[in-house]
């Protein structure tokens, strides 16, 4: 692609963005074919379908095979230098957060998760896995690791109806003081996909966290974000300030 044609496509693109605007389309609504939109901002097809492509590709519009391109939602902010739990963060955003035990036992800790939360291997641990929802749509696979020892009697309580954070700072007097994240990207698996309304092999950021109260590491978990709903931001802040 030329240097003038990349321009002329960017071009376009702004002016498809203001056309979204001003016609105060919705998440869900339907955009007009390529050749009335052609038609409508004095372009060729060739530069607005390329047009179209970089806000597929920002996830702006998304495409029906055979039925056009139609304006996809906002995407899920999440500020991960924010130590709170889903519940908490999520409510205080205004929206509604739920979820779906898909597993909760007790089990010996693979060597893996030893590592993070200090045991010995075949040490028993409590573990959590839950699909997370916000407004009624998942977007976020979590699997939660909690030393046994540490939460004695905690399967008496329901993670879909109660934030696991509160229940350990309530009733274990666990509470986060520090948490330590890394983010990598990931491709979902067809089981990931299938709990996360999302297509196998689409990506996804994969968020592994261990989170630290006074003492020691209490909890291990690992999070699955569909990629194409989720933008992650952070702070920095110079130690020189």
């Amino acid at each position: 692609m030329s240097k003038y044609t990349n321009l002329l496509s960017e071009q376009i693109k702004e002016a498809l963005e203001s056309y979204i605007i001003e016609q105060g389309l919705e998440p869900g609504d339907a955009l007009p074919s390529e050749r009335a939109l052609a038609e409508k901002l004095g372009a060729n097809r060739l530069t607005v379908r390329e047009a179209l492509k970089r806000l597929r590709n920002e996830h702006q519009i998304y495409t029906r095979h055979g039925k056009g391109n139609f304006i996809a939602a906002p995407k899920i902010i999440e500020a991960t230098h924010k130590l709170e739990s889903f519940t908490s963060g999520w409510t205080a955003d205004g929206y509604i957060p739920s979820g779906k035990v898909l597993l909760m036992e007790e089990c010996e800790a693979p060597l893996s998760i030893c590592r993070q939360l200090n045991l010995t291997l075949g040490e028993k641990v409590f573990s959590l896995k839950r699909v997370r929802c916000l407004n009624g749509e998942p977007i976020a696979l979590e699997h939660a690791f909690i030393p046994a020892k540490l939460v004695p009697g905690i399967f008496h309580y329901n993670f879909e109806r109660t934030s696991l954070y509160s229940i350990l700072k309530t009733m274990y007097n666990l509470h986060p003081v520090k948490q330590e994240e890394t983010i990598s990207i990931c491709h979902m698996n067809k089981s990931e996909a299938r709990h996360l309304n999302a297509a196998e092999g689409e990506p996804a950021f994969l968020i592994s966290s261990t989170a630290f109260d006074a003492k020691q590491a209490f909890e291990y978990c690992t999070t699955i974000n569909p990629a194409d709903r989720y933008i992650l931001t952070s702070k920095l802040k110079s130690e020189e300030s």
